[in-house]
């Protein structure tokens, strides 16, 4: 037996008795299910020999490549998405990506319906600006099918050099055909929370993601817009794809002086737990709303659950994307790592939204590309009809605007107004930073913007009325 084959067998063994321990001080395993779990494991080794010494082609049965299949194979079988296995390069990688810069074109990718979806676009990115959206399922990437594809092997053929492209063909839905994106690879810089003051007493505050400085960052903006005398807060959690759950937590807990902000039922008593607010919290009453559509997943999900179930504040937007399990990552000796799915967790009224999503309390839609205009606006680009109407107008009056509408029409290009102007301002932030709102364009912003206006006239005339 070859020394790698002999070190394989020594791994098994170790693997059966630290299940028999466990069994042992658990309970979990009968002691009928370690006698299976040994004679299974002869079996394993039994076909690892055979494949080494018998099968036709050597290079295919390298030691290193039998396990790392079966260990692919062990977790495929549990048929969870968010359980992986990851190399010691992915892992190492994975490393880099939490710092929060990295190389690719800035989406937040698992599989859903045996596809790979988009989970959300990020801010600012490459994808964002090409107009990836969220539960675009991402069928080929550079012409290669990526049926069958698990979440690693997408991720290694999207990830490249900064300044190389890829065309990624998209399946959305409501529209027929293939959607084609070439997009240029970039550096994906992740700045967690952004905020601005609106009409001079609203804030907004913009949550990327939930990371580990997320929280110290949200109460410094918060702190720094309350001191500019705001009125009312606007979270924008659309795209937010989660990240940490304690983040999500602390988070909820400022905005929450009462009540279960989540619960987490795992299969360890350990990973059964209920999170509930604190009294002392940075904005426990101003009038809140949460901006929420199918890009908001996991940690969004946990904060939009807590504030709707508490009735804190508003959810406005779109229904959420429905990721409500709990992962958990573990290095492993090798420096490879597993992504294990280890609890599901539960809003405040009891309920599991994973696979189902958070309901807003008002529904607002999105402005909708059909799918002519988005051929229409292909043509468009060739024709660079916007290019040269922002290079011949860097600040633009209502006749110049008409102009390029008649433009447009000769050309037989139909694109509602709002989009043009959408693509023209597109044009015009190419070489600047992009403003962080567009209450033109925005049209659940402006949703939101228009209800807590009506609120804080409401507040304003109660607290004048005085009892006779």
């Amino acid at each position: 037996m070859k020394n790698k084959e002999r070190l394989v067998w020594i791994i098994l063994v170790l693997v059966l008795l630290i299940v028999t321990t466990a069994s042992g001080l658990n309970n979990w395993i009968f002691a009928g299910d370690a006698e299976k779990t040994y004679d299974n494991l002869k079996l394993f080794n039994e076909v690892f020999n055979l494949l080494r010494t018998e099968y036709y082609d050597e290079i295919k049965v390298e030691p290193d490549k039998l396990i790392h299949g079966a260990l692919n194979g062990m977790i495929e079988s549990l048929d969870d998405p968010h359980t992986t296995y990851m190399s010691k390069d992915f892992f190492d990688e994975l490393q880099t990506e939490t710092k929060g810069e990295f190389g690719g074109v800035g989406i937040v990718i698992g599989l859903r319906d045996k596809w790979i979806t988009v989970i959300s676009p990020i801010d600012d990115t490459p994808a964002a600006r090409a107009g990836l959206k969220a539960r675009d399922k991402i069928i080929e990437i550079d012409g290669n099918t990526t049926e069958g594809f698990t979440t690693m092997d997408a991720v290694k053929m999207i990830r490249g050099d900064v300044g190389t492209s890829l065309t990624l063909t998209i399946k959305r839905e409501s529209v027929e055909e293939p959607l084609y994106f070439t997009i240029v690879r970039g550096v994906i810089k992740l700045e967690t929370v952004k905020s601005t003051v609106i009409d001079n007493h609203i804030g907004y505050f913009r949550i990327a993601q939930f990371s580990e400085p997320t929280s110290d960052a949200l109460r410094k903006h918060i702190n720094e817009l309350r001191s500019r005398n705001i009125d009312s807060m606007i979270i924008d959690l659309r795209n937010n794809p989660g990240g940490l759950l304690s983040s999500s937590i602390e988070i909820a807990d400022m905005f929450l002086d009462k009540g279960t902000i989540v619960s987490i039922r795992g299969r360890l008593k350990s990973q059964t737990q209920t999170f509930q607010s604190h009294e002392k919290t940075i904005a426990p009453d101003i009038p809140l709303i949460v901006l929420v559509n199918e890009g908001s997943a996991s940690g969004s999900e946990i904060f939009a659950g807590a504030i709707k179930d508490n009735k804190r504040g508003v959810l406005i937007g779109k229904k959420t994307f429905g990721k409500g399990s709990v992962q958990t990552v573990r290095e492993l000796p090798d420096g490879s790592g597993i992504k294990i799915t280890t609890a599901l967790y539960y809003t405040p009224s009891g309920e599991s939204i994973h696979h189902i999503g958070i309901e807003p309390d008002e529904i607002v839609k999105e402005v909708e590309i059909t799918e002519s205009e988005i051929e229409a606006i292909k043509k468009v680009n060739e024709m660079e009809l916007i290019k040269s109407f922002v290079r011949d107008h860097e600040t633009y009056t209502d006749e110049d605007f008409e102009g390029l509408m008649e433009q447009l029409s000769q050309n037989n290009i139909e694109i509602k107004r709002i989009i043009v102007k959408r693509l023209i301002k597109n044009e015009l932030e190419k070489n600047r930073i992009p403003d962080l709102i567009d209450l033109e364009y925005d049209l659940q912003l402006k949703h939101s913007v228009n209800m807590l206006k009506s609120i804080n006239l409401f507040l304003k005339a109660k607290s004048s009325l005085t009892v006779k």
